[in-house]
């Protein structure tokens, strides 16, 4: 419970009216008790607000999050760990839609870096002939996994992994229509058209969490690097 106060404090705004309650408080000190307590509670505001998580502890957070719903993913798709190939491929993206009602929150660290929730995550887990998904919407607040989804893919049916530029429409919970016009989106396509898709980042989505900041895709890249590792190793072997 601790650590997901923490998260939601992370992500509260600075509390401009606890600079108000000072300013105010002060001109009214010659009444007394009306400035003291004016000044008393704005200083506690500002006091609050400073003990916030650091952006690492946040990450090190995300981590301990993502390493359960590795498990949640073999538990959902039924899958037994002895049967899993390497380690599990994840991918992780802003998800600020389909979300269940869930709060959306964001901020830009210390470090540049744009931090957020929900977060969208598809895990893919390995085995020697299928790459098998579990999708959700992480609330990082609650720790709650939202709009779950499983699928399996045979390796003989997929015909490319990659990052595409596309443009696309979603529906930002309590905002509206946001226009994603040059949206990064990691895909993983089959012959009979299915897909994976996670968008990565987009310069409106920047724009929607305040205008400035980055969104990391390296797990993204190191998902294509080890998908498409694997397919070339059994294309090679079924062509063989």
């Amino acid at each position: 419970m601790e650590k997901r106060a923490q998260i939601k404090k992370y992500f509260k705004p600075f509390p401009k009216w606890g600079v108000w309650a000072i300013v105010i408080g002060i001109p009214l000190l010659a009444l007394k008790g009306a400035g003291i307590i004016a000044i008393a509670i704005g200083i506690w505001a500002l006091i609050d607000w400073s003990k916030k998580p650091s952006d690492a502890q946040m990450d090190a957070w995300m981590e301990e999050d993502l390493a359960m719903l590795n498990q949640k993913a073999l538990i959902k798709t039924g899958t037994d760990v002895t049967e899993i190939v390497g380690d599990p491929v994840m991918v992780v993206g802003p998800r600020f839609w389909d979300i269940s009602n869930a709060e959306v929150a964001f901020k830009k660290g210390k470090d540049g870096v744009l931090r957020f929730t929900p977060v969208g995550v598809s895990v893919l887990n390995l085995t020697e002939n299928q790459v098998i998904a579990y999708e959700c919407a992480l609330d990082c607040i609650t720790g709650n996994a939202l709009s779950e989804g499983t699928d399996e893919y045979y390796f003989r049916d997929i015909v490319s992994v990659s990052t595409k530029t596309k443009s696309k429409n979603v529906q930002v919970q309590g905002t509206g229509l946001l226009q994603l016009n040059s949206a990064e989106i990691f895909e993983l396509t089959t012959s009979g058209g299915t897909s994976i898709e996670v968008v990565l980042r987009d310069p409106n989505l920047v724009q929607y969490m305040g205008g400035s900041g980055e969104i990391p895709t390296t797990r993204a890249e190191k998902a294509i690097q080890t998908l498409r590792k694997m397919l070339r190793e059994k294309k090679s072997s079924l062509a063989a």
